[in-house]
């Protein structure tokens, strides 16, 4: 009998948690992923704009530039008109490799924040699944203490209430006072229990 009771109170030690908290953490679980999912949305639209930036910049401030550079290296009495065909298409390698760059450049930090994104989400949902294990675990473990609690009660004829056992322990220990006081509140408790 005293094995059993030290058993009993070893097995009541351990923290009670309720079986909403799987639940709550696996809705925790999904909002976390339904943001990461928003925020690789975000950084996409974010880049499609830079993108449509770099395209307005090269048509309407570079290529204008490079034109003027251009004519200004031009011998006098040039016809522009006649020649540009030919002018732009001796440009158009010049103007395509600065685009082409800004957009790698673009296309570089984009896949930069999405690995870092991804790479933070995944150390999340790591971590999310192994606090369900534990949760799921630790529920597990209450469902079977309570089982065990009813056994012995059934098996004692009611006489071994291990529920209210637990129950004053944890009051006992969790109360703040004069620890002489709490130790007889404790021992009345326990004795009123085992009847």
């Amino acid at each position: 009998m005293r094995y059993l009771l030290i058993f009993c109170i070893v097995l009541s030690s351990c923290a009670k948690i309720p079986v909403q908290s799987v639940e709550l953490s696996q809705a925790l679980k999904e909002e976390g992923e339904r943001m990461h999912l928003l925020n690789l949305a975000l950084i996409d639209k974010i880049f499609q704009e830079k993108r449509h930036l770099v395209n307005e910049f090269i048509t309407n401030e570079y290529t204008p530039e490079i034109v003027n550079n251009f004519k200004s290296l031009l011998p006098p009495g040039t016809d522009y008109e006649a020649d540009f065909a030919e002018m732009m298409q001796a440009l158009y390698p010049r103007i395509n490799a600065r685009k082409d760059s800004l957009v790698s450049a673009l296309d570089e930090q984009k896949a930069g924040i999405i690995d870092k994104l991804n790479q933070d989400y995944k150390v999340y949902a790591s971590a999310f699944d192994e606090l369900q294990n534990l949760l799921r675990s630790a529920s597990r473990l209450n469902q079977k203490r309570t089982e065990v609690f009813q056994q012995i009660k059934s098996l004692t004829n009611n006489r071994l209430n291990l529920e209210g056992i637990d129950k004053a322990l944890n009051k006992f220990i969790k109360d703040g006072g004069n620890i002489g006081d709490k130790a007889v509140i404790l021992s009345n408790s326990i004795n009123s229990l085992l009847k």
